[in-house]
C-alpha cells in the first residue's frame, strides 16, 4: 500500500503506526522546505535516522552528547576529530567499545534519545511531505539499532507537548486601546489559526483606530470586539500600541 502525503492530512504518529502495525521495512522520507530527514525501518522497528544535509557525523554527535571527548576520539581512531567521518560508523563504534570508552547500553540510550529529539522536532511542523519507500536498501557501514516505535512516539509526543509555551493570560482591553499587527518571523514556521470572526476583526486593525471605533466600523457589540482583541493579543497576533488619547496628541 502506498504511504505518502502531507502531515496536515495525516499526522506523523499515524504514519508511524501504519509502519509499525504493518511491520514494514524501508525508508520514510520527511521534508519541509530545506529540512529533510530519512528514517529506516525493518519489520516495523526503527533502525536509523539521517538528517539529510547535516555535516555532523556520528563522532560529532557522540561528543556533543558528552559520551566521549574529541581528544579521546582522535587518540582512539588515529585521525583528527574534524575528519572522523572518513571511517565508518560501525568501525568507530567497535573501536570505542573495544577500548572501553563506550558501552552498548550508552549507545542504545543515545540512539533512543536522538530518535526522540528528531520525532519531537517533526511533530512541531505545521505541515510537511512524507513518503515511505518499501524495500530500500539499508546504508552500508552504519550502526543499526532496532528501537520500538511505540515507545519512541510516546516519548516524543510528551517532549513536544512540554516544549509548547503556556497560553498567555487573556486580559480584558479598554475601548480606548489601539492595536496593531505583531511582527512575525516568516521563517519561524509558526502556523496562525484564526476563526472567521477574528479574521473579520483583523480587517479593521490599522494601528491607529481605537477599539471603540472598530466597533462602529464593523457594527459589532463592544463586548465582542474587546473579547476578540484580548484573545488575539494573548495569542501574539496583535499588540497594544497605545490609547486613543495618546495617538490623537
Amino acid at each position: 500500500m502506498a504511504l505518502a502525503g502531507n502531515l496536515r492530512q495525516i499526522a506523523l504518529p499515524d504514519v508511524l503506526r501504519v509502519i509499525e502495525s504493518g511491520q514494514r521495512s524501508g525508508r520514510l522520507l520527511l521534508q519541509r522546505g530545506d529540512r529533510r530527514a530519512a528514517i529506516y525501518f525493518s519489520g516495523g522497528q526503527w533502525l536509523l535516522a539521517d538528517r539529510i544535509g547535516s555535516q555532523m557525523v556520528l563522532a560529532h554527535h557522540l561528543a556533543r552528547a558528552g559520551l566521549i571527548t574529541p581528544e579521546q576520539i582522535e587518540a582512539t581512531i588515529g585521525v583528527p576529530f574534524a575528519e572522523a567521518g572518513e571511517i565508518s560508523d560501525m568501525q568507530l563504534v567497535r573501536t570505542l567499545i573495544s577500548s572501553h570508552l563506550l558501552t552498548q547500553e550508552q549507545l542504545r540510550q543515545f540512539a533512543f534519545s536522538d530518535a526522540v529529539n528528531l520525532l519531537s522536532l517533526v511533530l512541531g511542523w505545521p505541515d510537511g511531505d512524507f513518503l515511505f519507500e518499501d524495500g530500500v536498501t539499508l546504508p552500508q557501514g552504519r550502526v543499526l539499532l532496532p528501537l520500538p516505535l511505540g515507545s519512541l512516539v510516546s516519548k516524543a509526543m510528551g517532549q513536544a507537548r512540554a516544549a509548547v509555551p503556556a497560553p498567555r493570560e487573556v486580559v480584558p482591553l479598554a475601548p480606548e486601546a489601539v492595536v496593531d499587527f505583531a511582527e512575525v518571523d516568516p521563517e519561524s514556521g509558526t502556523a496562525v489559526q484564526l476563526s472567521r470572526t477574528q479574521w473579520k476583526f483583523l480587517t479593521a486593525v490599522d494601528g491607529q483606530m481605537p477599539l471603540w471605533a472598530v466597533c462602529q466600523k464593523l457594527n459589532a457589540p463592544e463586548p465582542t470586539i474587546l473579547r476578540l482583541a484580548a484573545e488575539l493579543v494573548a495569542a501574539g497576533t496583535i499588540v497594544i500600541v497605545g490609547r486613543y488619547a495618546q495617538v490623537s496628541e
